[in-house]
């Protein structure tokens, strides 16, 4: 397999010297090319692939001075003399040099690359005097920021080496979701690795036949959701899906949910799930759930191409046979082959079924796609929230890989959309994740020393306040018994101020023990929407 081509950077600084220096250090990890103004940027931009962008956000608006004396005007090009024979020359406006385009500013640069360019990551650099002013104008068009101090080549590295990440992993995110066929509207099952694109190519290419399908997996891992996907691309997607969760009814009703009822006393028959689905798709969760005297009679139905109804006392009613036209695809979390061992499960319903089985691995055996499918989710929910939560730091996405996902890609969901709803800024941090993933000890909102540079300057400094106040404050008032006063003299501080400290860190903690509950009621209406795509 090719190796994936270089990234390529463009770095943009008035300043050549500065310019030559980061384009060295970059060069070692990227393909680089330089501009010296944002003129030549943009040009630079509408021609050439650029996958991040390097931008002094201070660049210099040269302007005249006032009272300079004007630049000596070019002589004008001249027409050509006329002919010898005396001929008139051509008529015609004189031609003049064109003007050189006006100078752009930084900000204005970083503006326009933003409108014309969205899919470029920005990463600017500013003066340590500066960095509060440029981070207020970067604000919302840019991945982050970069001082301008001793270490810059350093820092610059790490920034663009993290923007030229996240532009590969949203291009893929985009790319996946845009795929022909793709499990959109709702494509939870998305992924790179080659185990999920294998079953994927597996069940588009059975898509177009009309042998029934086994999709087995652990909960979780989007079996319904492939199921709807090979519906979709088969000659039936016009027709309706029907889907009917074995293991949610009680044993006693599921033969006349599956098969209908006939008429009774009089009474007009219903119709059941097979019928119902005429000749679209029949989805039925958890088979390894369905009674034997179903099993049976499921049997006979795949075999004679016909089903009927009862008469409520379990006989059958011939009348009511019609001709099975729908498409049969069965899920199942269980182990098929123990259930027939145990008498669970007839064998030879067992075999009818499994004529094409798929098999969708596990989040835990296909790591490689949680950086792709927390992206995807934070997206889908930050659009859903209007949040502007854009990143995930490096640290939580270590906690996420690490995570063993006993509840597969549906609990990867519910815990970006915890995350979503309970980020403090455009980052997901450690803190914001939930406490079964990130720790029952980590605080909402605290940060580890290695995500502050994920943070924007101001956003860090408040964040580590804020956790240190809390930090502070609790451990006093617990080594002073919960003495106000005594805290207080230990801290150094007169009362009054101890006070409205202790209460705006009350504050704070309670507003964060609020986003949690809300957060939970959250979490478990998305288990409730989840419950019947669980497969």
């Amino acid at each position: 397999m090719s190796a994936a081509p270089r990234a390529r950077v463009l770095v943009v600084d008035d300043e050549p010297a500065l310019r030559r220096s980061l384009a060295r250090a970059l060069l070692r990890s990227f393909d680089v090319l330089t501009a010296e103004d944002g003129s030549s940027a943009l040009g630079l931009l509408a021609t050439t692939r650029i996958d991040a962008v390097l931008l002094d956000l201070g660049m210099t608006v040269v302007t005249p001075a006032a009272g300079a004396a004007p630049a000596p005007a070019a002589p004008p090009l001249r027409r050509s003399e006329p002919p010898a024979t005396g001929a008139p020359a051509m008529a015609g406006p004189s031609l003049r040099r064109s003007e050189p385009p006006p100078a752009l500013g930084g900000v204005e640069v970083l503006s326009r690359i933003r409108a014309e360019h969205p899919e470029v990551e920005v990463v600017v650099m500013a003066e340590p005097e500066h960095a509060e002013p440029a981070l207020a104008a970067s604000r919302g068009g840019a991945f982050g920021l970069v001082v301008k101090q001793a270490d810059l080549d350093a820092a610059a590295m790490l920034a663009v080496e993290r923007a030229v990440e996240r532009r590969r992993l949203l291009t893929r995110v985009r790319a996946l979701e845009r795929r022909e066929g793709d499990l959109s509207p709702d494509p939870d099952l998305l992924g790179a690795s080659p185990r999920v694109q294998e079953v994927v190519r597996k069940a588009f290419g059975i898509a177009g036949s009309s042998v029934p399908v086994l999709i087995t997996g652990e909960r979780g891992v989007g079996k319904e959701l492939l199921a709807r996907a090979i519906h979709r691309r088969s000659p039936r997607a016009d027709r309706p899906l029907v889907a009917l969760s074995v293991g949610a009814l009680p044993a006693s009703e599921v033969e006349d949910a599956l098969f209908g009822t006939g008429e009774v006393s009089g009474a007009p028959g219903v119709s059941g799930a097979l019928a119902a689905a005429g000749e679209g798709t029949l989805l039925l969760a958890e088979i390894e759930a369905l009674p034997l005297p179903a099993q049976v009679r499921l049997l006979q139905a795949l075999e004679r191409g016909e089903v009927g109804g009862h008469d409520g006392a379990g006989a059958a009613v011939a009348a009511a046979h019609r001709r099975l036209a729908a498409r049969l695809i069965v899920t199942s979390a269980a182990d098929l082959r123990e259930r027939v061992a145990q008498g669970a499960l007839r064998q030879d319903l067992a075999y009818r079924l499994g004529v094409v089985s798929l098999h969708v691995p596990s989040l835990r055996k296909r790591r490689e796609d949680i950086p792709l499918l927390a992206h995807h989710f934070l997206r889908r929910y930050g659009r859903r929230e209007g949040r502007e939560v854009r990143r995930i730091s490096a640290e939580a996405m270590r906690y996420l890989r690490e995570h063993p996902w006993p509840g597969n890609v549906q609990e990867l969901e519910h815990a970006i959309e915890y995350a979503t709803l309970m980020a403090r800024g455009e980052v997901v941090t450690p803190g914001d994740l939930p406490p079964t993933i990130a720790g029952p000890d980590r605080k909402h909102g605290a940060v580890t020393a290695a995500d502050l540079w994920e943070l924007s300057y101001v956003e860090a400094r408040e964040r580590s306040i804020d956790a240190f106040e809390q930090e502070y404050v609790a451990t006093l008032l617990e080594r002073c018994g919960g003495n106000v006063s005594e805290a207080a003299r230990q801290a150094g501080m007169d009362r009054a101020n101890f006070r409205r400290l202790k209460k705006r860190v009350e504050r704070r903690v309670d507003g964060q023990a609020a986003g949690e509950g809300l957060s939970q009621d959250a979490g478990a209406e998305a288990g409730v929407r989840g419950a019947g795509k669980d497969g």
